[in-house]
């Protein structure tokens, strides 16, 4: 079906006297009548007045009102939507508030349509909403960033002068459907720009955020020594274990020998008169060395002597032979 070019009158024609043939009767050639789409009808001009022919009816060109026709119309008949907008003045000087009006339109006397010269219904209630002057000046005290809180102002306006002051087109059934407040195309496109600006800006923050966390638990990490931050990269698939076990032995090698070194600069007998718990220095050496919880399996038919809490050596009974593992003390080094 070829486009509309206006509502509720597509196209409209002049028409030439048709030629009597052979005398007897004057019939008008089809050819000259213009396309009707689905959904139009033909409405012939007569003597200062109209004849419509109904949707579907087939012509002969020999009807009386066809054959003395100056002109034809055609009018689409269905329900059709009619979208329109109306620019209102704003506070700022070169933009305008958008107010995008639909309508429900139906033709419901093609010939008062043409009769009333209703070309283009879109026009005609685009200068009905103009005419209100109240409209008009609604948006004047407001900038265009307001667009949002006048919305309402504006529907209610437009609907009340709607109801009270009805357009009048001869012929068309006409219902307003739907009311909207536009911002023009550049403010519309400067505020998606700083709302697209201030989403990066906030999940920059959070990435920002989540990195900074991260980077302090790896600190603690560093800060509890060579184990922890070998230990970090086995888990974080950085090293493989051979190396994380050499590099744990390295570090503790290194600080046995920093530890020997700094005690034989110290003099003779220097150690009585620090503060330092001797005992607990030389385990902490062994625990370095051994590792932790080292122990040795009993004999079964000896007795062993073990360490009393007050370094004292006691006899191990028959009931305590069958205690297990112990653990190795100075005094075994001793021996």
């Amino acid at each position: 079906m070829p486009a509309l070019s206006g509502y509720p009158i597509v196209e409209e024609r002049s028409l030439r006297p048709p030629q009597r043939r052979l005398g007897l009767f004057t019939r008008r050639d089809l050819h000259e009548l213009p396309e009707t789409p689905v959904g139009t009808v033909l409405v012939f001009a007569v003597n200062g007045g109209y004849k419509a022919y109904t949707e579907g009816e087939h012509l002969r060109g020999s009807e009386e009102a066809v054959v003395r026709a100056r002109s034809v119309s055609v009018v689409y008949l269905r329900s059709r939507q009619v979208v329109l907008t109306v620019e209102i003045p704003s506070q700022d000087m070169g933009y305008h508030f958008q107010v995008k009006a639909t309508f429900t339109c139906k033709v419901t006397d093609p010939e008062a349509v043409v009769a009333a010269g209703v070309e283009d219904a879109a026009t005609i209630l685009g200068n009905h909403l103009r005419d209100d002057a109240g409209l008009m000046r609604l948006g004047m005290s407001r900038p265009v960033e307001d667009v949002h809180l006048l919305s309402i102002e504006v529907t209610s306006r437009v609907r009340a002068y709607l109801e009270f002051c009805p357009p009048r087109m001869d012929g068309l059934e006409v219902a307003l459907v739907n009311v909207a407040l536009l911002p023009p195309n550049d403010i519309l496109a400067h505020g998606q720009r700083l709302k697209q600006l201030k989403w990066s800006g906030e999940s920059k923050e959070l990435e920002w955020a989540i990195e900074n966390r991260d980077v302090s638990r790896i600190e603690e990490i560093f800060k509890r020594g060579v184990e922890a931050t070998t230990a970090f990269g086995v888990s974080r698939d950085q090293l493989l274990m051979p190396d994380a076990v050499g590099i744990t032995r390295e570090a503790q090698e290194t600080r046995m020998k920093a530890l020997s070194e700094l005690i034989n600069r110290l003099p003779d007998g220097s150690l009585d008169f620090l503060p330092i718990d001797t005992q607990r220095l030389i385990d902490r050496v062994m625990t370095s060395i051994v590792g932790e919880a080292p122990f040795v399996e009993a004999p079964e038919n000896a007795g062993r002597l073990g360490i009393g809490e007050g370094g004292a050596f006691e006899d191990r009974t028959s009931g305590d032979r069958d205690a297990g593992p112990r653990r190795i003390g100075l005094e075994d080094l001793d021996d």
